[in-house]
C-alpha cells in the first residue's frame, strides 16, 4: 500500500482481523499513507458484523477463521486488496474478488517463527521427560 500516484494522499483504511501483533501493524502504518490500522478481535465470525465493518475499508488482512464470503466482498465498496496471513486463500471467495478486480495474496510463512519456537519448546520438554514426570 505504498503511495500510488493516483492516491492523492487520501487516508487508506486498513483492518486486520483475528489478533495481529501490534508491532506488525505499526510497521505497516509507518511505511504507508494508511491511517492507524484497525484491529478487530472476532472469535466467532459474524457475517453481518463483518459486512458493516468492511464497507469503508481499503485493505484487509485476515487469518484462517475469517471467511470473506461473496456477500462480504460485495459490501466492500472501497476494497483494494485482501491479505490472507495463513496457508492459503480458501477463506476468500476468489471468484467474486476477481470480478471486483481485488487482488488476493497470502503469506504462507507468516507464522514460521511461532511454529519453530513451539517445536523447540516441545523438544526441550521431551528431552527433560516432562510428560513422564507429571
Amino acid at each position: 500500500l505504498m503511495a500510488a500516484p493516483n492516491a492523492e494522499k487520501k487516508i487508506i483504511k486498513v483492518s486486520f482481523i483475528e489478533d495481529f501483533m501490534l508491532s506488525g501493524c505499526a510497521a505497516v502504518t509507518s511505511k504507508t499513507i494508511a491511517a492507524p490500522i484497525e484491529r478487530l478481535k472476532m472469535v466467532k465470525q459474524n457475517e453481518d458484523e463483518l459486512v458493516k465493518k468492511i464497507k469503508d475499508v481499503h485493505a484487509i488482512g485476515v487469518r484462517s477463521k475469517t471467511k470473506l464470503t461473496p456477500r462480504v466482498l460485495k459490501a466492500a465498496e472501497h476494497l483494494l486488496c485482501v491479505g490472507c496471513f495463513c496457508i492459503g486463500t480458501d477463506q476468500t471467495d476468489l471468484k467474486v474478488a476477481a470480478e471486483k478486480a481485488i487482488p488476493v495474496f497470502n503469506a504462507p510463512y507468516a507464522n514460521t517463527r511461532s511454529v519453530a519456537e513451539l517445536v523447540i519448546a516441545e523438544m526441550i520438554m521431551l528431552a527433560r521427560q516432562a510428560g513422564d514426570r507429571s
